[in-house]
């Protein structure tokens, strides 16, 4: 009987040990695991803000896994457009070419994007900007594709505001080297647009009043601001065009 007391009283001990160990052990995790996040997150921050960001980017990719070899499909990137849907068009007058004394004025087809439809590109030579795609919308899955238009401004190749939108660490990069009399070219499938810069600016995000429409024809493109650093910005830079020159193009539709 007293052995079975022994037994007993040594397997509850060495149970209690066994318990014992385990709450210091999770304790050490609950512990540890912040302060190991903290310590990683808390790096790539400061390194953001010495490196630029085509230095830390592989190292953002690792921490965020994030795949940079990725390619997506043109059905991916306008998951917008249903596969079926016919090119949308509108027939407008450009008032360059019509007088109101015009009898049967010239018309052109103005092309109507989809959500996330490649629209154009974008060059500023001066600033080594060639060719950069253009996207409708502005979510961020159009911005990873390129620059996007904003659809709440005039669709490209009709009078009025054009704006638009990129990041900063990506097809924006170079906008600020962008400066005021350099020429800015928009190409599209129906026209193609040649605007020059009058003038560069920087604002709160708060102030609208840049990319509100507007009756005259011009350009906005605008990005994050941070004074060449990486982050979030409450500010803008932005470049303001006027329209010099639009030439049309035959458009075939298909339905």
């Amino acid at each position: 009987m007293s052995d079975n007391r022994t037994a007993h009283s040594k397997r509850s001990s060495g149970h209690r040990k066994h318990s014992k160990s385990n709450k210091v052990l999770r304790t050490v995790t609950y512990v540890l695991t912040p302060f190991l996040i903290f310590i990683v997150v808390s790096a790539v921050l400061v390194l953001s803000l010495f490196k630029p960001y085509s230095k830390i980017s592989p190292y953002l990719g690792v921490v965020f896994n994030q795949n940079s070899t990725q390619t997506q499909g043109e059905k991916q990137i306008s998951i917008y457009h249903p596969d079926d849907a016919p090119t949308i068009t509108k027939d407008i007058v450009d008032p360059s070419e019509n007088t109101e004394k015009d009898d049967s004025p010239k018309t052109h087809k103005l092309i109507i994007p989809y959500y996330g439809d490649y629209y154009g590109t974008f060059t500023c030579e001066n600033a080594n900007m060639i060719d950069i795609p253009i996207y409708a919308g502005t979510r961020n899955d159009v911005l990873e594709k390129g620059i996007g238009w904003f659809n709440g401004s005039d669709f490209i190749g009709r009078v009025g505001k054009v704006v638009l939108a990129g990041h900063n660490h990506t097809y924006f990069l170079l906008l600020p080297l962008c400066n005021i009399g350099d020429t800015v070219v928009i190409d599209t499938a129906c026209c193609k647009l040649t605007y020059i810069i009058k003038d560069k600016v920087t604002y709160h995000k708060k102030d609208l009043s840049y990319i509100n429409p507007s009756k005259e024809d011009m350009l906005v493109a605008y990005t994050c601001w941070n004074n060449g650093m990486l982050g979030l910005s409450d500010y803008r830079i932005a470049i303001i065009c006027d329209l010099v020159k639009r030439e049309w193009k035959d458009v075939e539709v298909q339905q």
